[in-house]
């Protein structure tokens, strides 16, 4: 498998995949006729006037899934990976709905053969993938690394003879001509908009003057916090008055409040003298087992399985490399506890071995090899191409130095064509190099010999390697410490009796503070929430909440087990789209409706300060403040020094007349008094084109991010995933 990671390392075909995973748009072919199937029985989702059903959708997630995994090189992935990718083929499919709807609506190409979805023309496309105006995805999949340079003649060699490509490799290719068409209809509706602003004379002209129009001025500020809290008494109509003037900013998606208790599983007594027995005996069995049946032996007693990687000094645990370094094969470290982990190994094999090797290769290819699928174009036996690679290696023989023009003529190898062969640098114990690392290991720099992979026939030539260093190979037993079955047993009872006991909040929360338990909450958790804080897993509890016959207040009946942990939840509040209630919002608005307190209380005072002396330096010394002097401040300033945010003080004061001392302006961190000095306006000037130019700027910069987030806005959208994820 080593040579297989060696494909998805370098082949250019499959670096298109990588390629088309940061294009915006990856999941393709969304809308075919068969999203109605069943009469529309399996519809779970509508965006627009666009039905989903689950099975197109699931086909979606799937191939996010394999596009995931070819990434990260992951053959399982996790739970929170797969709902990530569930995520992620969501987003995809909301976003090509909503725009495709665009397009259609524009005029733009939309081709509808099995599915709608974006188009250019032929003689366009052709332009982008070899023509003079070359797609930034093909310069990045067909361009040199070091030069830039695109080997234009590759790509049309790929679009020449398109019918001969493995069907693997056809796919893929239809991948990236997907990406590039989809990235041009956007690229051209995105140009449609900003091609549409327009910034006219008289908001250049104001723009220029707010941000160099500058304020010379003295202050002093009266902060809240000189008022305590404690001081500050509430009534139900400062709350309602607060809420009445601001409600428009609590407007809030669906969202749930919850209070949970976790039970997290800890190993018993019982379960840590079980593992301390097992040690012992397997302690004793290490030390006398045959080097030869030492991997049956860990795969059979370790919760880790036999690492066969040869390491250098310094890079096994510490209990283990000293010991290891110096001393005779088969010596055994005893068992030792870490995190809750017992560990030991034995000493299997010492060897002088090279950490890095670099090495070139040319690829003769078989038809029927294990490795290769659809060898269309592949028709040689075995034996016929272990011949080709005999004769290679008899040429390079007689000269080495043209084994990259061998390489570039006659390997097979996807990337051949780009790097001569040339597999760089590969260090020891990196498994997708371990065939090559292996071969090497007994050749001389400069040799060449012909080796046998799941692909076919290598010639491999030895280019260079590092020093040989020593190096142990050591057989290790892993063994964590962890909870039985009658220990989970246990935990669970307890948390069902906690739940079938305490039916109601108040019970909830008297028992909580009976047996003295951690009660965790989590507000505002949305419907596609994977998880809640301190639990890896929640999903099923979220669902739980958001379930129609789960009432407000309801305490979970089941008992949730997330990866190990048991947890009973309480609904606390559930929030339906749109403006929150005053009850939902009280506790976060509590500081704020104190703040309106306290600026009434010091607005007062201040006012009544003022009335019996103009002098600032007094009136700080009054309030126990201190008078600062800001020397340039403009309009477009959006902090005051010393303070913090304060946009509406300073619009404020720049309408103040020089040398008079203000009345108290209330501000979000204080009330302040301002003496203003002077009013800088701007140079004189009648071209506002840079200024023009920069607000263009900013709008375009917006649009990619904005627009579809304004249109997503407008779009009726129906998300039932909640009952299936």
């Amino acid at each position: 498998m080593a040579v297989i990671g060696k494909i998805r390392k370098y082949s250019g075909l499959l670096i298109v995949i990588i390629g088309i995973a940061l294009a915006s748009f990856v999941l393709q072919d969304l809308f075919g006729p068969k999203r109605c199937s069943n009469n529309g029985k399996m519809d779970f989702a509508k965006i627009g006037d666009e039905k989903i059903s689950k099975i197109d959708f699931d086909a979606k997630v799937a191939e996010q899934e394999e596009l995931y995994k070819r990434q990260t090189g992951k053959e399982s992935l996790t739970p929170a990976e797969n709902f990530k990718n569930m995520t992620d083929a969501w987003d995809q499919m909301e976003r090509n709905v909503i725009m495709l709807m665009q397009f259609e609506e524009l005029g733009l190409a939309i081709e509808h053969d099995e599915a709608p979805k974006p188009s250019i023309s032929p003689e366009e496309l052709y332009d982008l993938f070899a023509g003079e105006f070359l797609h930034p995805y093909i310069m990045q999949n067909f361009g040199d690394p070091t030069t830039g340079q695109v080997n234009v003649q590759q790509v049309q060699n790929i679009l020449q003879n398109f019918d001969q490509l493995k069907e693997e490799e056809k796919i893929q290719w239809k991948k990236l001509e997907e990406a590039v068409k989809e990235e041009r209809i956007n690229t051209k509706y995105n140009n449609l908009i900003a091609k549409g602003y327009y910034v006219p004379k008289a908001f250049a002209k104001r723009i220029f003057e707010e941000s160099n129009r500058t304020a010379q001025f003295k202050m002093m500020g009266v902060k809240y916090q000189t008022i305590s809290d404690s001081a500050i008494t509430l009534t139900d109509a400062d709350y309602q008055k607060y809420y009445d003037e601001h409600s428009y900013e609590y407007e809030v998606d669906p969202s749930v409040d919850l209070d949970y208790v976790i039970w997290d599983v800890l190993p018993s007594d019982a379960d840590k003298k079980k593992v301390d027995d097992e040690i012992a005996l397997t302690y004793k069995d290490i030390q006398t087992v045959e080097l030869n049946d030492i991997e049956t032996f860990v795969n059979a007693n370790s919760d880790v399985l036999y690492d066969s990687t040869y390491f250098k000094a310094g890079s096994l645990p510490v209990q283990m490399d000293s010991i290891m370094f110096n001393s005779p094969v088969g010596t055994v470290v005893a068992p030792y506890l870490e995190n809750n982990i017992y560990n030991m190994g034995r000493l299997v094999q010492t060897m002088m071995r090279p950490d890095s090797m670099r090495a070139s290769h040319i690829l003769v290819m078989y038809q029927g090899a294990p490795g290769l699928q659809q060898q269309a174009t592949v028709t040689r036996t075995q034996d016929q191409a272990k011949a080709v690679a005999d004769s290679i290696l008899n040429v390079l023989k007689k000269d080495p130095k043209s084994f990259g023009a061998l390489a570039l003529l006659k390997s097979e190898f996807p990337t051949a064509a780009q790097d001569t062969g040339d597999l760089n640098w590969f260090v020891d114990g990196d498994i997708n190099f371990k065939l090559f690392y292996d071969s090497c290991l007994t050749m001389k720099k400069g040799e060449m010999k012909v080796i046998l992979s799941n692909l076919g026939y290598h010639i491999i030539y030895l280019t260079d390697n590092t020093k040989p260093l020593k190096k142990v190979k050591v057989a290790t037993i892993t063994r964590e410490i962890k909870p039985g079955s009658q220990t989970y047993n246990n935990y669970f009872t307890q948390a069902s009796e906690f739940a079938g006991q305490n039916r109601t909040k108040e019970a909830f929360n008297q028992a909580v503070a009976a047996k003295g338990l951690n009660k965790r909450t989590a507000q505002f958790i949305q419907k596609m929430n994977f998880t809640l804080p301190g639990l890896e897993s929640s999903r099923e509890i979220i669902r739980w909440a958001f379930d129609e016959k789960t009432e407000k207040d309801a305490v979970s009946e089941q008992v949730f087990d997330a990866q190990g942990k048991y947890v009973v939840a309480l609904l606390v509040d559930r929030r339906e789209k749109g403006i929150a209630t005053l009850e939902q919002v009280k506790t976060y608005i509590e500081p704020l409706v104190k703040r309106e307190k306290k600026a009434e209380q010091l607005m007062a005072k201040v006012t009544t300060a003022v009335g019996t002396s103009k002098d600032l330096y007094a009136l700080a010394t009054k309030f126990n403040s201190k008078v600062d002097t800001v020397s340039m401040l403009t309009f477009s300033s959006n902090n005051l020094p010393q303070y913090g945010p304060e946009p509406e003080v300073i619009g404020t004061l720049f309408s103040f007349k020089p040398n008079v001392v203000s009345g108290p302006v209330k501000g979000n961190m204080a009330v302040y008094l301002i003496q203003m000095d002077r009013i800088l306006e701007p140079p004189a000037t009648s071209n506002y084109n840079m200024m023009k130019s920069q607000m263009a700027a900013f709008f375009s910069q917006r649009i990619q991010r904005d627009v579809f987030e304004a249109l997503k806005g407008e779009t009726e959208i129906m998300d039932n995933r909640i009952f299936y994820y």
